[in-house]
């Protein structure tokens, strides 16, 4: 039986509202390797990125979280162990908690003034968590290097490599609005 750690990130342009979400899915045994021997490119190869548009941050962070899962449940893995879900999101290490009051309330806002934005995100999340049954771990971000952990290794690459995807993109884009030189 193997043992996943799915490790998920996100990065937004505010003003384009525009976003890059990325996952890692690792082997359990990750955990085992010291922080300073994580090879680096073996990592990378792993990396999946996506980009989002029309998003916030809130919505980005669970957007990803989604496709990574729905990814997971359509890749030959699923079924064959346990998932463990690392992300530095407090909306998302915090929904499981949050389940029982926003099912009872139809996932209205606490004022009953209407319905959460995310309403439907969120109710993808429990279907998912209910199949999987996944634990959630929150990461705490941005760490200093010196004093990172494996976990923290694992999560800093993605971190990095997400937010490089999106400068990228929001310089490709801004190219791409320049006006043409006669």
């Amino acid at each position: 039986m193997n043992n996943y750690l799915l490790f998920t990130d996100a990065s937004l342009n505010p003003g384009r509202k525009v976003g890059v979400g990325g996952y890692l899915m690792v082997p359990e045994s990750f955990l085992k390797t010291q922080p300073n021997q994580i090879k680096i490119s073996e990592l990378e190869e792993m990396l999946v990125l996506k980009r989002f548009e029309g998003t916030s941050s809130t919505k980005l962070e669970v957007q990803t979280v989604l496709w990574a899962l729905e990814e997971y449940c359509t890749g030959s893995i699923i079924g064959q162990g346990t998932l463990q879900l690392y992300s530095d999101s407090q909306c998302v290490a915090g929904l499981l908690a949050r389940r029982a009051r926003l099912e009872r309330t139809g996932f209205h806002s606490r004022g009953g003034n209407g319905l959460l934005k995310n309403a439907s995100l969120y109710g993808k999340y429990y279907e998912y968590h209910d199949g999987l049954k996944f634990e959630v771990t929150k990461v705490a971000g941005h760490t200093p290097s010196g004093s990172r952990n494996t976990v923290q290794r694992i999560f800093s690459l993605l971190d990095q490599k997400v937010r490089k995807a999106l400068r990228e993109w929001v310089a490709q884009l801004e190219n791409d609005q320049e006006p043409k030189k006669p």
